[in-house]
């Protein structure tokens, strides 16, 4: 089994800076709508791992919607 990370102090702190400043919904709506104009613009001629990135985001948007949430309930 994977040795579980923890974030230090100071990554922490700046991460509750970051959402201070960009407010995980608006980010999470944001970065949706950006792939998507980005994979209809792109159709199938895709550069890089699309797999990768969409597993990539898939796991920022879910933290995204975990920070709201915590954020909303005070």
């Amino acid at each position: 089994m994977a040795e579980q990370k923890t974030l230090s102090k100071k990554l922490q702190g700046e991460v509750s800076t970051f959402f201070e400043y960009a407010a995980p919904e608006r980010l999470n709506r944001n970065l949706r709508k950006l792939l998507v104009g980005y994979l209809i613009a792109c159709e199938d001629g895709h550069s890089f791992d699309m797999k990768d990135l969409l597993s990539d985001l898939s796991a920022l948007f879910e933290l995204l919607d975990a920070a709201a949430d915590e954020m909303a309930a005070g």
